[in-house]
């Protein structure tokens, strides 16, 4: 219920938790996740998982900590990858993490 009492669905509580928590809307995670090694391609495909969306950033995780530095190479190519699958500034950023670092 709102404010005022009124019913809402249930998909718009979840929509507002995951805007304050500067998290992004779970289908685009689940379309990252679901379709991640032929959306993000070389050089990430086998060599990174997505992890989460935080604000507009995609927080992504190399499969070595020598991967790190390699896979920035291919951010520019990623970015403009995900603007055609998500729309333009849904994901304006990638973290590149080491594994187990998050």
């Amino acid at each position: 219920m709102n404010r005022k009492g009124d019913l809402e669905h249930f998909s718009d509580s979840l929509d507002d938790m995951f805007a304050r928590l500067g998290l992004s809307d779970p289908a685009v995670m689940a379309a990252l996740s679901t379709e991640w090694d032929e959306l993000a391609g070389a050089p990430w495909a086998g060599r990174s998982k997505p992890l989460y969306v935080k604000g507009s950033t995609l927080v992504v995780e190399a499969s070595s900590g020598s991967m790190v530095a390699f896979l920035r190479y291919g951010e520019v190519n990623l970015l403009a990858t995900l603007a055609k699958r998500f729309g333009e500034g849904m994901i304006k950023g990638i973290d590149i993490q080491p594994p187990g670092r998050s």
